[in-house]
């Protein structure tokens, strides 16, 4: 692993499950650098947003419910 913090393929800012997602694709093709601002990545928005279930949250989308109403049974076990 290189250890050159200097330049990149790829510069992904914010390390949420966004950002972190992306790099780890982004990482397979090149060098890539992931910027922080938080002290823990992943602590504001991708934290709440993995704690709530929310049956509803498909907003007409047919496909979005269709993944929701999947999801559940793996997410309460």
């Amino acid at each position: 692993m290189s250890t050159d913090r200097t330049s990149a393929d790829y510069i992904i800012i914010g390390g949420g499950i966004a950002g972190a997602s992306a790099g780890y694709e982004l990482s397979k093709k090149g060098k890539v650098i992931i910027l922080e601002r938080e002290n823990q990545p992943g602590y504001h928005t991708t934290g709440r947003s993995s704690a709530i279930f929310q049956k509803s949250y498909h907003n007409g989308d047919p496909l979005l419910h269709i993944l929701v109403k999947a999801s559940e049974e793996f997410l309460t076990r």
